[in-house]
């Protein structure tokens, strides 16, 4: 059993791995609302055949996901239960003999889905694995089948079949607890596999042995999802171009005896650019530019600005790109001998855009003056 348990914590892990980089955060995604038609197979446990026990089985659920980790759903399914008398357990009998009757079972189901619970920080959730619990009741009728093979017994050899306490038609309980593995298609249309475990009170398929009835079933189904939450886009705020200085005129000195050279101070602008989740610099040149402009003017300090583009990710992503971005140039740099004192590092996610077309924008600018 720990061995299955630790399988199944390692699959959710898996499925909660980023599939990527541009997809939104599984927040975005919640809350909504659901419908979901299912179809699939059932067999009550008992001592006869399990395989003749099999009947089909149709679902329809209407529910809804609070947050990405727990949601709630009204669960009804019916349509035909078998059951079975083994005859070396009936001696009235002189053979194995089935029966059938209705049933529909109505559940509330509280859902977790533990592929968010396990790994909470994942931002695709194309896949995902759900535990269920519930209680309801099962409403059954058509019993003829059933009264017909009891009629035949000899006196006697009944007393393994229960009372029949509301003649055509009978109430009982129906717990739950089941699994559920599903792939979001889109946005709004998903598939799943369901397995369940029904625990059902004695009498159940209308005979009673003093224990409780165990059903299993297995659904395919269809979600339709809808009324998620629109989340409103961030302004985009295009920042102007660093003004460059206008440059100083040069002042001609007559020539002296000794005379001393005249330094003209270069501002310093740069840009490094990236591709898509990449955060370290692949500018070799560029940076030991800035490495000699910092060792000419000892004096001087720069700042260093990481900028990621709005184009791809989401706001909390981008953040965590340009500021890793901003701060691994920060560091080349010190490698290069350049003091921490002398930098200042900022970040500004995707908030603020430097040049206007998109890709651009996945960038570190590094400004002195």
């Amino acid at each position: 059993m720990k061995k299955i348990m630790n399988s199944i914590v390692a699959a959710a892990l898996l499925l909660g791995v980023p599939a990527a980089a541009t997809a939104q955060g599984v927040e975005d995604n919640y809350p909504y609302n659901f419908i979901t038609v299912q179809g699939g197979a059932q067999a009550t446990l008992t001592h006869y055949n399990f395989g003749k026990l099999i009947t089909p089985q149709v679902a329809l659920s209407f529910g809804r996901y609070f947050n990405s980790k727990v949601g709630a759903r009204l669960h009804v399914q019916g349509w035909q239960i078998n059951g079975g008398f083994q005859q070396s357990r009936f001696p009235g009998l002189t053979a194995d003999r089935k029966y059938k009757f209705n049933a529909i079972t109505g559940d509330l189901d509280l859902l977790l889905n533990m592929s968010n619970i396990l790994n909470p920080n994942r931002v695709n959730d194309r896949f995902n694995w759900i535990l269920l619990v519930g209680f309801g009741v099962n409403y059954a009728w058509d019993f003829d089948e059933f009264n017909d093979i009891t009629a035949s017994m000899t006196n006697g050899n009944n007393f393994y079949v229960g009372p029949n306490p509301c003649g055509t038609k009978h109430s009982t309980y129906n717990g739950r607890l089941g699994t559920q593995f599903e792939y979001n298609v889109s946005k709004n249309f998903a598939l799943s596999l369901e397995l369940d475990a029904n625990f059902k009170n004695d009498e159940f398929n209308l005979k009673r042995n003093y224990d409780p009835d165990w059903q299993l079933q297995a659904l395919v189904g269809l979600t339709f999802k809808f009324g998620h939450k629109k989340a409103k886009p961030a302004p985009v705020v295009y920042e102007e171009p660093a003004p460059q200085p206008e440059p100083k005129p040069v002042v001609r000195e007559e020539p002296k005896p000794e005379p001393k050279p005249v330094v003209k101070e270069e501002p310093l602008n740069e840009t490094l650019f990236y591709t898509i989740r990449e955060s370290d610099p692949d500018a070799e040149g560029t940076l030991n530019k800035v490495a000699d402009w910092c060792n000419k003017y000892a004096s001087k300090n720069i700042e260093i600005r990481g900028y990621a583009d709005r184009g791809t990710g989401n706001s909390s992503i981008n953040a965590k790109y340009a500021k890793a971005r901003a701060e691994k140039v920060a560091k080349a740099l010190q490698d290069r001998g350049i003091s921490a004192d002398r930098m200042t590092v900022n970040s500004y996610g995707d908030t603020v855009q430097p040049f206007t077309e998109n890709d651009k924008n996945r960038c570190v600018i590094i400004v002195g003056e």
